[in-house]
């Protein structure tokens, strides 16, 4: 995925996040499918859920401890 193409997409979420008509499920469902999506671009070749999750549980363990050490 090129910067366009993520600034395009990036764009296109923020828009539906400031409805303010968005209820916290809809939001919920946006980012999922967000993270789904980027996770999923990360190992084109491998594109099976498991690994996706798995991924992107790890990203979400990383950035709770690296804010864990900042404080």
């Amino acid at each position: 995925m090129d910067e366009k193409k993520h600034d395009e997409i990036m764009s296109g979420i923020m828009k539906l996040l400031e409805d303010d008509k968005l209820n916290l499920a809809d939001g919920i469902t946006i980012w999922h499918s967000f993270g789904t999506f980027l996770f999923s671009n990360i190992d084109e070749e491998h594109k099976n859920s498991n690994k996706i999750y798995s991924s992107m549980l790890a990203y979400l363990e990383d950035m709770k401890n690296a804010k864990s050490t900042q404080k």
